[in-house]
């Protein structure tokens, strides 16, 4: 269904033209402690709703931003903040905002004892129930409180324990662990290189509920987590855990499995670098009486800097989700989707608060469930101005 074109969706361009005369206002010379930003784009996408048979529309994206970034003395202070507001053209429907923001103290009362308080929201838009028919955007939201130390008594020992609190909610009650609300204590011991290597072993335990549901469960979860400088060009950091998550007055809804992931950095010359990596999750199904669904992801990002002031990116993302239901008659009983998306994107710095962002990207998902396929061509042009 086609959406009578709306004056919101000017918003972004109307709203950018009162903030680029006030941010050219400001000084930019301001330094790096504090700093604001402001940022606006448009997007040309051939398939906006991700069905099998989608329609194309413009969209328009404003966002403004603050961040605080302080140390003293042995304390590092660090808050971040960002609205952005998305707009489409024909499609008004589709409309959304997200908020953004984590604020992190990085405390060391002594060299020897170190740690973090810190809580970070994240929300972005999540595709998993994007079929025909679907004229709505699925929001994911999550949510992160940390409190946790480390000390270091010597030798290369490290002791670590922490309180963790987790919830996400997604309007997509098909997509992994949709509504889950996770408190855990973890404690971990390892060792430390002076070259900054270390590894750490890990175990969590938590106590979570599912909000939508009104279930509660346990997990548990042991893992290696680890870090390492392989050469003075290449660093290397990874997770690999067993989590194993228990229902006790459902125990048809538990499950467990290895999690984790990998990633590598390689600075292979002044001018090019290369990011890759690999994930393993698994979360709840929350739909139609229950079950898990797990995710592989990779990528690939090569990076070349031809000048001072621009740089050309290359990202590669591939993804596979298997659902394991418990009925046989869940929306997503048998399903299988593999995805994946290929960018370019160029960035151009004319001078050092301004950056620009041109990309074109090919998104594609192919699912056992014919309904979940999807192609979409996507392509933007970015500014953000930073004072």
């Amino acid at each position: 269904m086609r959406k009578k074109l709306k004056s919101s969706a000017f918003l972004p361009a109307a709203c950018l033209c009162i903030a680029w005369p006030l941010a050219q206002a400001q000084n930019a010379e301001t330094g790096d402690t504090l700093q604001f930003r402001v940022g606006a784009g448009l997007e040309r996408d051939s398939n906006v709703l991700r069905a099998p048979t989608g329609e194309s529309d413009t969209i328009g994206l404003l966002n403004v931003g603050a961040r605080i970034d302080k140390q003293y003395s042995l304390q590092r202070i660090v808050l971040d903040a960002e609205l952005a507001s998305y707009r489409y053209n024909d499609f008004s429907s589709l409309n959304y905002n997200t908020v953004n923001y984590e604020g992190a103290w990085h405390y060391a009362f002594t060299p020897r004892f170190r740690g973090v308080l810190s809580a970070d929201q994240r929300e972005y838009r999540d595709t998993t129930d994007a079929t025909n028919g679907v004229t709505r955007t699925f929001v994911r939201t999550e949510r992160t409180q940390v409190a946790e130390g480390t000390y270091a008594p010597g030798g290369g020992l490290l002791l670590q324990g922490g309180v963790v609190h987790r919830t996400s909610q997604s309007e997509a009650i098909s997509s992994l662990d949709a509504s889950p609300t996770i408190t855990s204590v973890r404690v971990g011991v390892g060792y430390e290189q002076r070259s900054g290597s270390q590894a750490v072993l890990q175990y969590r335990r938590g106590d979570g509920r599912y909000d939508r549901l009104g279930i509660d469960f346990k997990e548990n979860e042991l893992a290696v987590v680890g870090q390492w400088a392989l050469t003075g060009k290449t660093t290397l950091n990874g997770r690999l855990g067993f989590l194993e998550r228990k229902h006790d007055n459902n125990p048809a809804r538990d499950f467990d499995g290895w999690v984790g992931n990998l990633g590598v950095n390689w600075a292979a010359t002044g001018k090019t670098s290369v990011d890759a990596g690999f994930a393993r999750d698994l979360g709840s199904y929350e739909n139609t009486g229950g079950g898990s669904v797990r995710i592989w992801r990779a990528y690939l990002q090569p990076v070349w800097r031809a000048t001072a002031k621009t740089s050309v990116r290359l990202r590669y993302q591939h993804e596979k989700r298997d659902w394991s239901t418990l009925s046989g008659l869940a929306p997503d009983a048998g399903r299988s989707d593999s995805g994946n998306a290929l960018g370019v994107y160029v960035d151009w710095e004319p001078r050092r608060n301004l950056h620009v962002t041109g990309s074109v990207r090919q998104e594609r998902r192919d699912s056992s469930l014919n309904a979940f396929d999807y192609r979409a061509t996507i392509v933007g042009l970015g500014a953000r101005f930073m004072f």
